[in-house]
């Protein structure tokens, strides 16, 4: 019997498969390492750049031109509305305007009376009056001492008040023997008197006047308000603007200082740019698509 040896059974080898386009192979140490190339990125084209920055500044003016359109509309409406009598004092809107209390340096002095003038109030004895006095030029104690009144002088008439502050009358031409007053004072034996060009005396608290010697009265002039009495007057001294004019500034950005206002001035020029973009890709947009139908 013939023993027949079969060696070991050579596979028929397998063709080497062509590498595919986008990978790269070489040999490393007997091995075989695959690169793989990823395809470049395109290149961003006009529009896309514009359709980017459109809506970046589109974010960013969003806020901001929605708070000028209501800011806009109440400032509009502001005389409607009262928003130009309206007046505030809170302390970090004045803060913001550098503005700090400061109460009068000067007033009228009559008697034990002082009568100062802030930016809100007329204040006698550092109490508000219930109508402010519009630029006095004088302040008197006059009547009797069964009624002793005060006697405030503008330019146009004179005001009587009680010691408390009250109302009593007030005097205006025909009944003034002038029809500008230009001060007011006392003679030695305690008649009021008020002078344009020529000087008036009266000792019956203004129902009859007679001609005086400018010489022999004593006329109102400011005098400074010592210290205690300033300070009673400080709850009354705090600025205050209208809520018309904060609206004003803070719709321009100015109630915030340069700062603020730089950044209005940049919402403006992103609200150009947004307009200009916006028709650059409308017309980019349409243009293509006319292409795309021919």
């Amino acid at each position: 019997m013939t023993r027949v040896h079969t060696g070991p059974t050579e596979r028929p080898s397998m063709p080497e498969a062509a590498p595919r386009r986008g990978v790269a192979s070489r040999f490393w140490r007997g091995g075989t390492q695959t690169r793989v190339h990823h395809a470049a990125r395109p290149k961003p084209n006009l529009l896309a750049t514009l359709r980017e920055w459109h809506k970046r500044l589109g974010l960013f003016a969003f806020f901001f031109m929605g708070w000028l359109g209501f800011s806009g509309f109440l400032i509009n409406q502001s005389a409607g509305w009262g928003y130009d009598t309206v007046r505030i004092d809170w302390g970090w809107v004045m803060a913001l305007y550098g503005l700090h209390p400061e109460p009068p340096r000067t007033g009228f002095n009559a008697g034990d009376h002082w009568l100062a003038v802030t930016s809100d109030y007329t204040l006698l004895d550092a109490q508000p009056l219930n109508e402010r006095i519009e630029e006095p030029i004088g302040f008197v104690a006059g009547g009797g001492l069964d009624r002793p009144l005060l006697f405030v002088a503008t330019s146009s008439s004179v005001i009587m008040l009680t010691p408390d502050g009250g109302l009593y009358d007030e005097l205006r031409s025909p009944i003034l023997p002038v029809s500008n007053v230009r001060r007011i004072g006392q003679t030695e034996d305690g008649a009021i008197a008020v002078q344009d060009l020529d000087a008036y005396q009266s000792g019956d608290s203004g129902d009859s006047w007679q001609p005086i010697d400018p010489l022999k009265v004593t006329w109102s002039t400011t005098e400074a308000i010592p210290d205690p009495e300033r300070e009673l007057l400080m709850p009354y001294s705090r600025p205050s603007v209208s809520l018309e004019h904060v609206l004003v500034d803070a719709h321009s950005g100015r109630l915030f200082g340069n700062f603020g206002a730089w950044v209005i001035n940049f919402v403006g020029f992103a609200a150009i740019g947004l307009s200009i973009s916006g028709i650059w890709m409308w017309w980019r947009i349409r243009s293509n698509r006319r292409k795309v139908s021919r």
